[in-house]
């Protein structure tokens, strides 16, 4: 199997709300700025011997040697249709990472474990520019580093095709970039132009079948989740059964990523992809899709402007105010929307979640995230906890919140007091009482929500996470900026559920 996660950047989010919205800085910006000070830092040092220390541990208990262990090897497993999954496993490269957990590396033993071992010299990785070029565009986008590349890229496709001048692969380029970023529409139109012009990508040629199983965050299944191609609104999808398991039929293009979305009432939605390289392979096995549970359930009626819930508020003017222990949802009137976008009139039961950085269920955390500073950002994220609201109406049917017309979410990030001790190793250190002010004074002097991505960076500032919000119709995280109302850590910010 090729991994693409392998060869993207990984990003790790400090979760300031999620769904939704939510937090963080990512790993490159770190790296670069701080890759010198990583050697002499000594928490980070403890926690790199910590972990290769566990990860011998592990692989000892399989019966592996340590030897070889610690040079490398290659693991080859099948699935239940028979395809082969390839990976190989580097030992510094698994010390390295920041936030291995036990679960983590119990998993990598078991898949060590039912699978054919080879050396590290029986194989080798193939250069990039060997791959088919395909494959090196993809991979072209996942290791972009560096500030505007991938928005120069999609500028100068979207110039040529603007002109009428694109080739057919520079409009599936163009196209693979809005599938990155969750713009299906844009995709399926340059798909439809290629067809008109090239007579490519006109419909999808490679039939697949997709298995996989949603449960709930102490892994028992999940029956009756709605699973559905985020990517492909037209696929019928699939209802999950006793054991949580869910098949999806579906016809793809090569190089196609499809985000699947699982979601059932009193659960959190949950979000996993795969990729289609080409048409060898007939069957793939998704990660397994992973649903939390909501602390507070509200029922407001958008027509008769009442709420069930004390701490709650409907307004005259039909907007709502809802509370949680650590976060403020003001919803303005007209603000909840049906699937065609018009304002829902009636009944609403809202669930509102406040994850702490230990429950915060991984199919929210290995998402794609994506802004328009860096381009496609990486699929690995670091949780410190997160809020997540979600709407429906009587007979279930999820509604939304726009970004035409959001909410406004004030929200105390949670891990406040790991970003003020450095618990995690931040070679950046601490969060400081002077960066707090900073961020306060730029919040105070400016109208708008000013503490962006590109902000931090721009100001070196890598111990304070941005914001992001989760659009869960596209399966991606866009960054959305803040404004820093106290030094405990109060942010507001836009909030809504699609863009």
């Amino acid at each position: 199997m090729f991994h693409t996660r392998a060869l993207a950047w990984f990003v790790v989010i400090l979760i300031g709300a999620v769904g939704l919205g939510y937090g963080g800085y990512d790993l490159y910006s770190r790296y670069v700025a701080f890759s010198q000070a990583i050697a002499h830092d000594k928490a980070r040092v403890q926690e790199i011997e910590v972990n290769r220390a566990k990860l011998d541990q592990a692989l000892q208990g399989i019966g592996m040697d340590t030897t070889q262990a610690n040079q490398g090897f290659w693991y080859v497993s099948k699935d239940a249709y028979g395809n082969e999954d390839i990976a190989y496993f580097d030992t510094d490269a698994w010390a390295l990472r920041e936030g291995l957990t036990d679960e983590q590396i119990a998993e990598l033993a078991r898949a060590v474990s039912s699978a054919r071992v080879m050396a590290r010299e029986t194989m080798r990785n193939v250069p990039n520019d060997k791959l088919p070029p395909e494959l090196q565009f993809h991979n072209q986008l996942y290791a972009n580093n560096g500030a505007g590349k991938f928005e120069d890229t999609k500028s100068v496709l979207e110039s040529a095709h603007g002109k009428g001048t694109a080739t057919a692969d520079q409009l599936w380029r163009l196209s693979y970039i809005y599938e990155l970023e969750g713009n299906y529409a844009k995709r399926d139109e340059l798909n439809a132009v290629s067809c008109k012009q090239y007579k490519t990508r006109c419909a999808g040629t490679i039939p697949v079948q997709i298995v996989g199983t949603v449960v709930d965050m102490k892994g028992n299944p999940i029956q009756g989740a709605r699973v559905s191609v985020l990517s492909q609104a037209t696929n019928a999808g699939a209802t999950t059964d006793e054991k949580g398991a869910y098949t999806v039929d579906i016809s793809v293009n090569p190089m196609e990523k499809l985000r699947l979305s699982a979601v059932k009432r009193n659960f959190s939605d949950g979000v996993t992809s795969v990729i289609v390289l080409g048409a060898g392979r007939s069957a793939y096995v998704a990660e397994r899709i992973v649903l939390g549970t909501p602390i507070t359930v509200i029922t407001i009626d958008t027509e008769k402007h009442t709420v069930t819930d004390a701490a709650a508020t409907a307004h005259e003017d039909g907007s709502f105010t809802l509370r949680a222990a650590s976060s403020i949802y003001e919803i303005p009137a007209d603000a909840i929307v049906d699937a065609n976008g018009k304002p829902y009139k009636g009944p609403v039961d809202v669930y509102i979640y406040e994850f702490t950085r230990d429950t915060v269920p991984q199919s929210l955390t290995t998402l794609d995230t994506f802004d328009e500073v860096m381009g496609y950002a990486g699929d690995l994220m670091q949780s410190y906890g997160m809020p997540y609201i979600q709407f429906f109406a009587p007979d279930g049917t999820g509604l939304d919140v726009a970004r035409s017309r959001p909410m406004l979410l004030t929200y105390r990030i949670a891990a406040m007091h790991e970003l003020r001790t450095n618990v995690d190793g931040n070679p950046a250190g601490n969060l400081t009482d002077e960066q707090m002010q900073l961020l306060s004074t730029v919040s105070r002097g400016d109208p708008g929500f000013p503490i962006t991505r590109d902000f931090l960076v721009e100001q070196k500032l890598y111990t304070f996470p941005p914001f992001w919000v989760f659009d869960r119709h596209a399966g991606v995280w866009d960054n959305i900026g803040v404004r820093v109302l106290d030094m405990s850590g109060t942010i507001q910010t836009p909030f809504y559920t699609v863009k």
